[in-house]
Parts: C-alpha cells; structure tokens; sequence
C-alpha cells in the first residue's frame, strides 16, 4: 500500500493561470498579477486562496479555491473574472484540467462584484477542483 501526499495544488494553479493569461492577446489580460494576495503597486490583479472545506477519496483530493479579481475598472473586472474562470475550469491538452494534477473544475459560485479598497473594482467567485496527490 503507498501513501498519497496532495502537494501545492494552489501554487500550481496561480503559475499555470499566470501562464495563460501572459499568453492572451485581450488588453484587460494584459499586466495582470497572479498570486495568493494582492500587492500594493498592481493595477490588475487575480488572487486565488484555499477555501476551507473539501475531502479526500481514494487519490483525488476535493478543494475550494476563492477568486478574486480586482481592477481599476469595473468592465475590466467583469471581463477579467469571466476570462479567469473559462481558463480554470478548460479542459483537455494546454488546458487547466489535464489531470496533472487537476482533474476536475468547476464553478462553485459567482461572479459577484464585491467591495474593494482604495477605488478598485472587485469579482469574486470559488472553484471546486478535484486533483491529484503523488505517491510516497
């Protein structure tokens, strides 16, 4: 019997959504920060945090990821939450649901727009993902 370890599937998910979204020719895509928490000097940024909640069976982990957008500008806002979320729960090769280690994306809730500080515009919404572990 091996033992299964679900490694940093937070960190894999904000490096594979900052991937896309370098690669995307749309201008609100354009200069965007991916991280787990919004720094003082962006403009655009998408932060993702682990939710509480979730549950293990067999070698698939369940998972609840926050999203939030925040912009300077409301309709950049709303195009950028809804370009994240298509990107995040994509599937197949070059997509975000391959298996590796996510298997399964969906959205849980929202968008809904939310307060933000300092004059900028916010979406949030949660993902439920399922994804793998790695063996002992």
């Amino acid at each position: 019997m091996y033992g299964v370890i679900y490694g940093d599937f937070l960190a894999h998910l904000i490096a594979r959504l900052d991937a896309f979204l370098t690669a995307r020719t749309e201008s609100y895509a354009a200069g965007v920060t991916v991280s787990n928490r919004k720094g003082a000097s962006g403009r655009r940024a998408v932060v993702l945090t682990a939710s509480p909640g979730g549950g293990t069976g067999n070698t698939l982990r369940t998972s609840y990821v926050t999203v939030d957008v925040v912009t300077d500008d409301e309709g950049t806002a709303v195009d950028l939450i809804n370009l994240v979320l298509a990107l995040a729960t994509s599937r197949g090769p070059g997509g975000m649901v391959d298996g590796r280690p996510i298997t399964a994306a969906e959205i849980n809730g929202g968008p809904n727009s939310d307060p933000a500080a300092d004059g900028f515009f916010k979406q949030t919404a949660e993902l439920e993902l399922q994804h793998r572990g790695r063996n002992l």
